[in-house]
């Protein structure tokens, strides 16, 4: 397969950043709530996300430009409004989150590395992280492995960048 431009990076994140600039927050919510539940029913529903009852848990991708705000409440995710304040942050990049979610890298390497980063209440980010790593990865719905997969697979195509341009 050819070498891919270093011109495609740019553009591929433009794209792959639409919904976090265009997309309204209200809309994001409510497909964000379907898929965290779905990809979570089981640790949900086996109360290991107990310990996030109440707790409000920020998400952002920096280069997506995408900044949610979630909660636990009564054995499901609910995306609430991002002005307020978060107990814990969980932040970094779309291809770090990507390898995160495809388990193609070790969480624990991602997070020592500082290529996804918690901030605020670590003890509760790390028991995200954790269930995260527990996860099965044939428990997540077809189609959200399958649009993982996807992605991932351009996210892999694209030129890696050196420690020094992710900073």
């Amino acid at each position: 397969m050819l070498p891919i431009p270093e011109f495609v990076r740019p553009v591929a994140k433009s794209v792959i950043g639409i919904p976090g600039r265009f997309i309204p927050y209200p809309v994001q919510k409510r497909v964000l709530s379907l898929v965290l539940n779905q990809a979570f029913r089981e640790p949900l529903h086996h109360g290991e996300l107990d310990f996030l009852e109440g707790a409000k848990v920020r998400i952002r991708v920096t280069d997506l430009n995408i900044d949610w705000l979630i909660s636990v409440e009564s054995e499901s995710f609910t995306p609430i409004e991002r002005e307020l304040d978060d107990d814990v942050r969980i932040s970094g990049e779309s291809p770090d989150f990507i390898l995160l979610a495809t388990r193609q890298a070790d969480p624990d390497t991602l997070f020592f590395q500082r290529r996804i980063r918690i901030e605020g209440d670590t003890e509760l980010g790390l028991g995200v992280k954790n269930t995260m790593d527990s996860m099965d990865w044939d428990d997540l719905p077809l189609p959200l492995r399958r649009l993982l997969q996807g992605i991932s697979l351009v996210v892999e195509k694209l030129p890696k960048r050196t420690k020094k341009e992710r900073l």
